[in-house]
């Protein structure tokens, strides 16, 4: 690979596994840009959902960008190739983690009829939505962690 694309991708990665590990760390609240909230104007539902896709794609790009890394990255050390691995690793796991456990348990929490006392079901959700959260907020800091020890390791050797 050039070394300016590698470079160029390797900034990419960087920034966008970050603000995915910034996102995730806001606790039980997902990040919701501001705008969303303002007084609506003509087309601006339509502008709004054009702007949530950049946000949805922060995961899978800094997903696609780390694993290019991983595999296209030539005449890196392999403690490099290592972390570029790890973090790639990382970042699928929180768009597995997501995918296959946060959003189906949003989705059935937002079908459950309002209620008084919250049910054992209910709570049973929420216990394991915080748990899946835990664990995908944890590999998200741990794969920016991993993409900024990979660009400093490049800057020793």
């Amino acid at each position: 690979m050039n070394r300016n694309i590698e470079s160029l991708i390797r900034f990419v990665n960087l920034t966008s596994s970050g603000l995915l590990a910034g996102s995730l760390g806001f606790g039980e609240v997902a990040l919701v840009p501001g705008w969303q909230n303002e007084v609506a104007r003509e087309n601006s539902r339509a502008d709004a959902l054009k702007t949530a896709a950049y946000f949805n794609a922060i995961g899978p790009v800094a997903l696609g960008t780390a694993v290019t890394l991983a595999v296209a990255a030539r005449g890196v050390g392999t403690s490099r190739r290592l972390l570029d691995a790890a973090a790639a690793v990382g970042l699928a796991g929180v768009l597995a983690a997501t995918v296959m456990v946060t959003v189906p348990i949003n989705k059935e929490l937002e079908e459950q009829p309002a209620t008084d006392y919250p049910s054992d079901r209910s709570m049973s959700l929420v216990k394991n939505w915080s748990r899946a959260h835990a664990v995908r907020t944890t590999l998200g800091v741990g794969a920016f962690i991993c993409a900024v020890a990979s660009n400093l390791s490049a800057r020793r050797s």
